[in-house]
């Protein structure tokens, strides 16, 4: 059966701006990237090596994001479209669904990428998502436990329980620290390609 794998973007698909020596496997790209006071976007070492090295390969993919990026139309949401969410079932799916290739905003989904969707909301999104793919003219029915999100954002995680599609705390290894008085809520390197595994459930990162 069809898979669908959703990214957070900060932290997620991108590591702290502009820190490679922390994080040695990122790397900086000339684009403006918005989030937490902003900088030069820097890709995870998941974006840096592709999402195709996953198994997402296998699986249809898409975006839910409590920010969105540096703005819809900004060159660096571009960038994310066209080069990160990439891999061998997607990019099949895209270039027979061009209108794919867009932005939706939060719980108005008309794409698979969807950019302000609150914190601890998330799985709604997703949920909205997984049903987009399946709607006349695209057809892709995708089951719930074949549905994995991976974010960064720890209290994002449990709230997916709910609804039967697996999550995962990723950026396990990184946590910034200089955010939310040092809790370590959200990542600072951002995904690893090995933190991209296809196990069912719902995942905090181990402490």
């Amino acid at each position: 059966g069809a898979c669908l794998c959703v990214f957070d973007i900060d932290r997620t698909l991108t590591g702290k701006q502009g820190d490679t020596r922390w994080c040695p496997n990122n790397e900086v790209t000339k684009y403006w990237d918005k989030a937490y006071g902003g900088g030069k976007a820097t890709l995870s070492a998941l974006s840096k090596e592709g999402i195709k090295t996953t198994f997402c390969n296998e699986c249809l993919l898409g975006i839910t994001s409590a920010g969105d990026g540096s703005g819809q139309r900004s060159p660096w949401n571009q960038y994310i479209l066209e080069e990160v969410m990439r891999g061998e079932v997607h990019d099949a799916f895209v270039a027979g669904h061009p209108e794919t290739q867009a932005w939706s905003e939060g719980m108005d989904v008309r794409s698979p990428y969807v950019v302000h969707q609150g914190d601890r909301k998330k799985q709604y999104a997703v949920e909205l998502i997984r049903q987009w793919y399946g709607q006349p003219g695209r057809g892709v029915c995708i089951k719930p436990e074949n549905v994995y999100f991976f974010g960064d954002r720890t209290e994002n995680m449990m709230p997916f329980v709910e609804t039967g599609i697996n999550s995962r705390e990723i950026s396990c290894g990184s946590r910034d620290r200089s955010l939310y008085g040092g809790s370590g809520m959200v990542g600072y390197c951002g995904a690893r390609p090995e933190e991209i595994v296809r196990v069912q459930g719902n995942f905090l990162c181990e402490v």
